[in-house]
């Protein structure tokens, strides 16, 4: 069936000057929380130094939040991606059965806050170089979720990481 395509110009108009950057992703040591085990991203681009400073002051604003109650993990695992783009973006994403939770937060100034609604019904929630990270958490989940769920199938999920460029296609 062939569609009839209509004046597209106006659509996607990005501006010339903005480039897209593919990114490298580096998986790091997964991080234990009350109630939630997450497996550990850094995204930047490839090239560009490590801030491990940056990744423990993430790491850190996570155990508090968990240790005070802020944050609602009910014995869950999971993912967190720490994405230096322009600043710091730390996306965390909670697996409920077949559902993702995300949590966005990001480094304002010297400490890390939650990421502000934006009025609207639509709001931002992951570039293309996370959602490839997000792609493939998705995959591993759901072949988790097609095994007994059993202690060894939660090590095989734990152990699945995305590595390499993500953001191209």
């Amino acid at each position: 069936m062939t569609k009839a395509i209509t004046e597209l110009s106006e659509l996607a108009d990005i501006p010339e000057e903005w480039v897209h950057v593919a990114k490298r992703i580096y998986p790091g040591e997964d991080l234990r929380l009350p109630g939630a085990y997450l497996k550990w991203y850094d995204v930047r681009e490839e090239g560009e130094e490590a801030a491990p400073a940056i990744s423990e002051q993430a790491r850190q604003y996570l155990r508090d939040q968990a240790e005070s109650g802020e944050l609602e993990f009910e014995n869950e695992l999971g993912y967190a991606q720490l994405h230096h783009d322009g600043g710091y973006y730390l996306i965390v994403g909670l697996w409920r059965k077949d559902e993702l939770w995300t949590g966005i937060f990001f480094l304002d100034g010297d400490e890390f806050k939650r990421y502000p609604a934006k009025p609207g019904a639509f709001r931002a929630t992951q570039n293309v170089v996370e959602l490839d990270t997000t792609a493939h958490e998705r995959r591993a989940w759901a072949r988790f979720l097609r095994t007994d769920r059993g202690e060894a199938a939660k090590r095989a999920y734990i152990e699945d990481y995305c590595t390499g460029v993500v953001g191209v296609p």
